[in-house]
């Protein structure tokens, strides 16, 4: 969309959930002229952002610290599943991503990630939202 009418439709809020700062630097970079992102470290954290601000897609690292990221997937999808959850890991188990996409995930994107293919995943993603 050209014109005024497309500097009038409001940006996409893009959350980002991973243990490691320099993977939630990245993403942030690469999406942020397009999206609104807060990122988060933490499942607590993550959980207090999505609530609050409920975005229209999440990256979420499945391995996080103490917690059963399936289990977080789980909850995102459960408190709004209009929300497309796309999962990132360095974890190479094919039967995690089923897990992960069983649970409800919109995606599954292997570490190290291209930015590119995450761009497609989230624009297919946030069209649905």
């Amino acid at each position: 969309m050209r014109g005024p009418a497309a500097a009038t439709l409001p940006r996409k809020r893009m959350l980002v959930v991973d243990d490691e700062a320099p993977v939630v630097d990245l993403i942030r970079e690469h999406f942020a002229e397009r999206y609104d992102i807060a990122t988060a470290i933490s499942a607590h954290r993550a959980v207090e952002l999505f609530e609050q601000q409920r975005p229209d897609i999440v990256f979420l690292d499945i391995i996080l610290p103490g917690v059963d990221g399936v289990k977080l997937l789980t909850f995102l999808r459960r408190a709004d599943p209009n929300v497309p959850v796309i999962v990132v890991t360095a974890n190479t188990q094919t039967s995690l991503a089923a897990q992960a996409l069983e649970a409800g995930a919109f995606g599954y994107v292997p570490k190290p990630f291209n930015p590119m293919y995450m761009e497609h995943l989230a624009a297919a993603a946030a069209g649905m939202s």
